[in-house]
């Protein structure tokens, strides 16, 4: 939130070709027709010429903050002037490549707290969408790992310890702790690999040594995070593992006055930590999951759109904020893209009471998904099924 006029305006990050930018308020234009209209010399009459259908055009109210706000405004300018198509990634339309139209136009504020401005984009052709669309996951990926990589850089620039009061290491001590029982307790998926209990294990005993080096710690922790099940020999659920991390994303330690302020610095760089490199975790696996419905994706697309927005909502780091930002759209938009192959249930009507061997042949054709439909039905007597129990079905069409 930044005052502007002497109101509060909440923005949002957004980023064009890699350069991260804020925003109040976006529109959309576009759809409909490109009309032009001719008049007939010497006549009433009038000729329509269809010139193809309304491109679709994005607006902002943009705002560049803090005390490198002319450098960042100087970044999207030479973005904006590139020739070619870039990469816009929009929290609420998602991610696709883009050309800046026409000028950007700016204003400074009187106190120099902000710089403002509008811009417009106009989506690539339909060809350049696909492309940008088909390598989703791998975006999704790589944006994962950038946000583990700042909220690395974060942490070992404010979590201190060397050379301070024995009260702040003991206070480090018993934090660093917490978050690491805390990832220990939320990836019950890989609780049962003696390798990973030996991990946990051996950062706890040395827990002291660890945090006097914030990278080494930082490592540590975050491949007890993210490190994958198949790596320690465990067959597990990707939505598990998912379900696992969203649950991790929503860490927190108790806040109180603090009588130091490097124990409350040391406090805020651990629940970012722990936080963003959960959100992480949550990405990457969504991307490997596989729903059986388009219910169950809906129903996680729900659960990761509120995990990050309570996370984002209490971030206070602008860097964090846009990076973890364009990791929720990415992902988002790659769930989304991917509900439309996803089958759906529709209902089978059973005018008369029948037999479920019946009932998925006359489906389907073949009795090959029996199984499926007894246990997403829960027939107590497959054998004798009533036009009163109904029956669920799995529809690709």
């Amino acid at each position: 939130m930044i005052p502007v006029n002497g109101v509060t305006v909440e923005c949002v990050a957004a980023s064009y070709k890699g350069v991260p930018f804020f925003f109040d308020t976006s529109d959309y234009s576009g759809g409909g027709r490109n009309i032009q209209t001719n008049s007939i010399p010497f006549s009433d009459n009038h000729v329509n010429e269809d010139t193809g259908k309304g491109v679709a055009k994005y607006s902002f109210n943009i705002y560049f903050l803090g005390e490198d706000a002319e450098s960042k405004k100087n970044d999207f300018l030479k973005a904006c002037n590139e020739a070619g198509p870039g990469e816009l990634v929009h929290p609420y339309f998602g991610v696709f490549n883009a050309r800046c139209e026409g000028g950007v136009n700016l204003s400074y504020s009187n106190l120099q707290e902000y710089i403002s401005g509008s811009v417009t984009f106009v989506p690539e052709n339909d060809f350049e969408i696909r492309n940008v669309e088909v390598s989703l996951s791998g975006k999704t990926r790589q944006k994962a790992g950038e946000l583990r990589k700042v909220s690395a850089t974060k942490f070992q620039d404010s979590f201190k310890t060397s050379g301070k009061k024995k009260s702040i290491l003991d206070n480090a001590v018993e934090i660093s702790r917490k978050a690491v029982d805390a990832a220990y307790s939320c990836r019950k998926v890989v609780q049962r690999a003696a390798e990973y209990v030996r991990m946990v294990g051996r950062i706890k005993s040395n827990i002291q040594a660890v945090i006097l080096a914030p990278g080494d710690f930082v490592a540590r922790f975050q491949n007890l995070v993210t490190m994958s099940a198949e790596i320690l020999g465990v067959d597990v659920d990707k939505k598990e593992s998912l379900k696992n991390a969203l649950d991790l994303m929503s860490f927190s330690l108790p806040f109180v006055d603090e009588f130091h302020p490097q124990i409350a610095a040391n406090k805020m760089a651990m629940v970012s930590l722990v936080r963003m490199t959960a959100a992480s975790s949550v990405a990457e696996n969504l991307v490997e999951c596989e729903f059986s419905s388009v219910d169950e994706a809906e129903r996680i697309q729900d659960d990761v759109y509120d995990a990050f927005e309570k996370m984002l909502s209490e971030t206070d780091d602008p860097e964090l904020y846009v990076v973890a930002q364009e990791l929720e759209a990415s992902a988002l938009k790659y769930l989304r893209d991917g509900l439309s192959n996803i089958p759906y249930e529709v209902g089978v009507d059973i005018p008369a009471s029948n037999n479920l061997l019946s009932i998925v042949y006359g489906v389907y054709g073949s009795l090959d998904l029996v199984e499926s439909v007894f246990e997403r039905n829960g027939y107590r007597d497959p054998l004798m099924i009533k036009p009163s129990d109904g029956c669920l079905v799995l529809c690709n069409d």
